[in-house]
């Protein structure tokens, strides 16, 4: 029987927090432990959705359309100290005096409002913080370790005395089951290797024959997560609001199709390179374009870029519009954003003047006869 009541939790529930001033890296850390979560999930059976800041970090439903359980994880690093229970229900306080919330009980609120559902509730940090308190496995995979059953009566009471004084309610026995604990796998002064590490051993297993490149397809899938974690959560069904926060099996598939697609672009960048070099166009320039080139085709490897794609196809026709009256390609690329600018329709993906550039003379290689 299918529930409305996390579908309903999650579209329309007032959120806890939409902004933050948290550091770059800790916000990189947790994007590469959705990535690692991403693809556990992808290499399981079944549909699923990965949610990016809503209600938590990082939340996954079973499908996205009529969620019948979901996971919420909140992800804190920490480079030296260990996480107590007193860290972790310790309620700070604000500007106005009240106490703030604390770590478990801000994790552990939906709780109320969840009950007889199936919801699970983990608390993740990274590898070189751990636990002051018994925490006996380390996954590799966000898996996690059962809280209360590591704990010592007399901890467990303090645990839960500070949850039902913070909550208003004695949630004991739902929470023995739904709330777990793990230390990721993902160590704080290596995380983007590792990623980078998890997505060449998904490719090799999974992908096998497609030649795409894992670094290109990494920054593909971070720069998703990305887009996904500060998009704001639309008006709407649980299916608007996981299209505009989420990824799921379907959209996973449709980056993996994009990136066996570009997969020949190598070729195309080898030869905009050369020309730009023979046209003396000045150093300074080419190495901007250089340093643009990653962005640019990790956008062009992301199907779900809709304003991306909007943007190209006006830039593509415009370079076609001026090629007969340009004397070299760096001319004609200039001469289509111009062009390009000029169209009442352009500009919804913020490219930048390089990026611009990059389109145009990109797809002049790209279309000639191999």
């Amino acid at each position: 029987m299918s529930s409305t009541v996390i579908a309903d939790f999650l579209s329309t529930a007032p959120l806890a927090e939409e902004g933050g001033a948290i550091s770059a890296d800790r916000f990189d850390y947790q994007k590469n432990w959705a990535l690692a979560r991403l693809l556990t999930l992808h290499q399981g059976s079944g549909n699923y959705v990965l949610l990016c800041e809503l209600h938590e970090d990082i939340a996954v439903l079973d499908c996205p359309d009529q969620p019948s359980c979901a996971a919420f994880y909140q992800i804190k690093t920490s480079a030296k100290s260990a996480w107590t229970l007193k860290k972790l229900t310790n309620r700070k306080k604000g500007k106005s005096g009240d106490a703030l919330p604390s770590i478990l009980g801000r994790l552990c609120a939906k709780a109320a409002q969840l009950k007889q559902e199936q919801v699970t509730f983990q608390f993740v940090t990274n590898v070189g913080s751990g636990y002051g308190f018994p925490v006996t496995e380390k996954a590799s995979e966000p898996s996690g370790e059962r809280l209360f059953e590591v704990l010592k009566p007399t901890e467990w009471e303090v645990m839960r005395t500070c949850l039902a004084d913070e909550l208003g309610e004695d949630f004991e026995g739902p929470l023995r089951e739904q709330l777990t604990v793990s230390i990721a796998q993902i160590h704080l002064d290596t995380h983007n290797e590792t990623a980078v590490g998890l997505v060449t051993n998904f490719l090799d297993q999974h992908v096998k024959g497609a030649h795409i490149r894992p670094k290109a397809f990494y920054r593909t899938l971070f720069d998703e997560l990305r887009r996904r974690t500060v998009a704001k959560r639309p008006s709407g069904t649980i299916s608007e609001v996981c299209s505009a926060k989420g990824i799921d099996r379907a959209s996973f598939n449709l980056m993996l199709d994009s990136a066996r697609s570009v997969a020949p672009a190598a070729g195309a960048w080898a030869n905009v390179l050369a020309e730009l070099h023979k046209d003396n166009v000045p150093f300074p320039v080419r190495v901007k374009l250089r340093e643009a080139y990653p962005d640019y085709f990790s956008r062009m490897q992301s199907p779900l870029d809709g304003a991306f794609r909007r943007d190209r196809q006006i830039l593509v026709a415009a370079g076609e519009s001026v090629m007969a009256n340009s004397s070299t390609l760096f001319d004609m690329a200039n001469a289509a954003v111009a062009l390009a600018r000029s169209d009442s329709g352009y500009g919804a993906a913020a490219l930048s003047p390089e990026q611009e550039l990059i389109v145009v003379m990109m797809t002049f290689y790209e279309n000639q006869p191999q």
